[in-house]
């Protein structure tokens, strides 16, 4: 059955919980109030005692929400001072009673509820008593007795009530907190660990520098001496940039225990061989390519090869074997990719794979290159993650402006 006839009515009522507290306390204190004005006007006249009492227990009921037990000793003292002095009661005061009652029994722990309920019972029982002394006792008991046991069973369910939701809220918050903070130290891992992949990178081009420096330094006689010295320096300089790169790779690997040899690190000219591994894992995978493949700065063509395999992986995990499709795109100023998987033929299992953070990687290596990253469902129930990366190396003031 859908739920859609009460989602209106649902909304219709939503504006009860916009009101602010002081006009829900409000409210009794006028209605209880008017009836003890139009009880002593109109119904039958009340002394200056009932009245006084009256108004006094009524107007305590202002302050229930802040001290519900002390509002409920002062309206149910008002109203036994009352029927001692033998001034009449009105149905207002005994409902302000009542209403204190009901306060402490949704506000306060459930052995405070108790004991005003068992006050608030004897007290009714002892003024009705006062007011008839000849009165049938057991009889005089049975009216309060019903009507403050219902109350407790009432404001007892929902203080209950109360607690469990903000429970539930108090941990939401909690795991809100936990979300951020892991999403906060998965992106400060991603950092790092591209930090070190590129750190291979760097290093081949400035070993490139120095051993061209060197070379023609040392092979082209015809030059003069202020441009071997100038080569000379370039070249130093490039060795004091190689020995500053593997200073910082130790400190980056050190969280991992200590410096390993580096390895080559991939790119797209290796995506052939990453998509015959995901084909052997059981993933059906078709690439295309568009457009004249041609050489990327190695950040860029790092961080594409590393987007894909993201990708990949993320559909093994949350989707299956289902057909997949790489759609590979060189223009002469950016590089588009595209990693789109067809709907899982059966739906994830609850509780199964846990998110991860794979799209956390993505987006730094995105913002990185200074391009732009999509990743989304698709129309036809599917999933496609969107890269475009910019196919010549960003100056760092270009870099910091395109950055989000």
């Amino acid at each position: 059955m859908s739920d859609a006839p009460s989602q209106p009515a649902a909304r219709s009522w939503a504006w009860l919980g916009r009101v602010p507290a002081w006009v829900w306390d409000a409210i009794p204190v006028v209605v209880l109030a008017a009836g003890i004005g139009l009880t002593a006007t109109v119904a039958r006249p009340l002394s200056v005692l009932t009245v006084t009492f009256g108004l006094a227990g009524v107007a305590a009921l202002l302050a229930r929400r802040r001290a519900p037990r002390t509002v409920f000793g002062f309206t149910g003292a008002a109203a036994f001072t009352a029927v001692a002095a033998g001034a009449a009661i009105s149905a207002s005061t005994v409902l302000a009673v009542l209403v204190a009652l009901y306060t402490v029994d949704t506000r306060c722990s459930r052995r405070w509820s108790l004991a005003a309920s068992a006050v608030g019972f004897g007290g009714a029982v002892l003024a009705e008593l006062l007011a008839v002394p000849r009165g049938n006792a057991l009889g005089m008991a049975i009216a309060p007795a019903a009507v403050i046991t219902a109350l407790w069973v009432i404001g007892d369910n929902l203080r209950v009530r109360r607690a469990y939701v903000a429970g539930l809220e108090e941990r939401a918050v909690w795991v809100d907190a936990q979300r951020t903070a892991e999403a906060r130290r998965a992106a400060e891992n991603e950092r790092a660990r591209i930090a070190r992949e590129l750190h291979d990178v760097v290093a081949h081009h400035v070993a490139v520098m120095a051993v061209q420096a060197g070379a023609a330094r040392m092979l082209n006689e015809t030059v003069d001496q202020p441009t071997r010295d100038l080569l000379g320096s370039i070249e130093n300089s490039a060795h004091q940039a190689m020995s500053e790169l593997r200073r910082l790779l130790g400190v980056l690997r050190r969280e991992d225990g200590g410096p390993r040899s580096p390895e080559p690190q991939p790119g797209l000219g290796q995506l052939a061989q990453l998509i015959d591994q995901v084909r052997q894992a059981g993933l059906p995978v078709d690439l295309t390519v568009a457009g004249q493949p041609h050489a990327l700065p190695g950040s860029v063509d790092l961080s594409a090869y590393r987007i894909v395999q993201e990708a990949l992986t993320n559909v093994l995990k949350h989707a299956g074997p289902t057909a997949t499709s790489i759609a590979l795109s060189y223009g002469p100023a950016e590089v588009t990719l595209a990693v789109t998987n067809r709907p899982p033929s059966s739906p994830p299992e609850a509780g199964g794979e846990r998110p991860g953070h794979g799209l956390i990687g993505m987006r730094e290596r995105v913002a990185m290159a200074g391009g732009e990253l999509r990743a989304g469902p698709t129309g036809e129930g599917g999933f496609e993650v969107f890269a475009r990366l910019p196919a010549e190396a960003r100056r760092p003031a270009e870099l910091t402006a395109s950055r989000p």
